[in-house]
């Protein structure tokens, strides 16, 4: 695995969530670590900035419990959305698993 200071860990890593290689929260975990805390923004382009920044915002809130789904409506986001965003980034990235192992 690339260093979390490599923006391809990102890239891998929404490999491996999209082929359920990891789970939702593994793969909210390390992106935090990764995006959050790691990279260097300078090192990415506008297109991944805006991508990764929004998808921060649901990774960030994602739960898996559906309680705090009905308790606190528009706060968290569940799996299925984190999914949508993650495959969205995917697909706007062209990201390509066979590129990154």
């Amino acid at each position: 695995m690339f260093e979390r200071t490599d923006k391809r860990r990102i890239y891998q890593i929404i490999n491996m969530y999209l082929s359920n290689k990891i789970d939702a929260w593994a793969f909210c975990d390390e992106f935090y670590y990764c995006y959050d805390l790691e990279i260097d923004s300078r090192n990415l382009s506008d297109i991944e900035k805006k991508l990764f920044s929004e998808l921060s915002i649901i990774a960030g809130r994602f739960t898996k419990f559906e309680d705090d789904l009905k308790q606190y409506p528009g706060t968290y986001f569940s799996e299925e959305q984190l999914r949508k965003k993650v495959f969205e980034v995917q697909e706007q990235l062209n990201i390509k698993s066979q590129s990154l192992f």
